[in-house]
């Protein structure tokens, strides 16, 4: 018995078996590629405004720009500054800015990077900076950087904060227009010196007992009487006493002729000559002095001339 001779595969069905398996080798070294890359870049939900940045890698600052969106890169061996911008089409000041490296140094191991979706030049605010400040130095109009970032003023600003600084220079750590940025940190890091809500704030006013427009030097807090009162920088005490107006009054010098005042005591509990920490207890809240109620009175000053205390406070 005879059986027909078998035909083999056609040179069609050849082609067809070839070609689905290269697909599924590609598809799988897609998906790969995909999960291993999604191990070193994590996109961020926008996070919330009362979230700040004492320091990073590894955690997410706020940020208020419209469309602005932050990653968390990974970096690998090799990665560069330079490498990575180009990974996500930033240039370097862009990538350096925004993680605070504009020492020369390379991405830390071990840490992560911030990348943003828009290039440019970013700043990270912190305590004792305010936005004139920030404008004046990176030398761009204050008005552009409170509409690119959606601020009113300084109010609207937390430490830690990204801002988005469009048309600003690159300032290395050498620069001395970052240096003297950076100096405020130091200058201006002050302490809320009293819990409690701000009575009265800087500038002009109705005098609550002469019914007179004057010009309030400080802020008033009021937390209640018998309230601690703390030195909001260190210091030394340069006066411990009474003050006509001012009642029962403590006053630091900070040095670089920055000094702060605590007025309207119940207890002063420094002496002339003391010197001391930021957050040491020097007094109790009063009403001691020219008051309609018990309050805090505070106050600084820079060669003599009264400062918005706000633009110094740290919280």
């Amino acid at each position: 018995m005879e059986y027909p001779p078998r035909k083999g595969l056609s040179a069609v069905t050849v082609f067809a078996v070839i070609s689905a398996v290269l697909l599924c080798l590609w598809l799988g070294m897609l998906f790969w590629l995909a999960y291993e890359e999604s191990s070193n870049l994590q996109e961020l939900v926008s996070p919330s405004p009362s979230s700040v940045l004492p320091s990073f890698p590894g955690e997410i600052p706020s940020t208020s720009v419209p469309g602005l969106k932050l990653f968390l890169y990974h970096p690998v061996a090799g990665d560069t500054y330079k490498t990575i911008a180009a990974r996500f089409g930033l240039t370097e000041p862009a990538l350096r800015s925004l993680n605070q490296a504009n020492d020369g140094r390379l991405p830390p191991a071990g840490n992560d990077l911030l990348i943003p979706s828009k290039d440019g030049i970013y700043h990270v605010v912190l305590p004792g900076q305010s936005l004139s400040d920030i404008a004046r130095d990176y030398s761009i109009p204050l008005k552009e950087v409170l509409r690119t970032n959606q601020k009113r003023g300084d109010g609207d600003v937390q430490p830690g904060e990204v801002l988005y600084l469009p048309g600003a220079p690159y300032l290395s750590c050498q620069d001395p227009r970052w240096l003297a940025l950076m100096s405020l940190q130091t200058q201006r890091g002050f302490l809320k010196p009293t819990t409690g809500r701000f009575a009265d704030g800087f500038g002009k006013r109705v005098h609550p007992i002469t019914h007179r427009i004057v010009f309030h030097e400080g802020l008033d807090l009021a937390p209640g009487l018998g309230a601690r009162v703390v030195a909001s920088q260190d210091g030394k005490v340069i006066f411990a006493g009474m003050k006509a107006g001012y009642g029962r009054l403590i006053i630091l010098d900070h040095g670089q002729g920055i000094t702060s005042y605590y007025a309207h005591l119940d207890k002063i509990l420094v002496k002339t000559g003391n010197t001391v920490k930021r957050g040491d207890l020097i007094g109790k809240v009063g009403e001691s002095g020219k008051v309609t109620g018990p309050h805090l009175h505070f106050e600084i000053r820079v060669d003599g001339k009264p400062q918005n205390p706000l633009l110094y406070l740290v919280q």
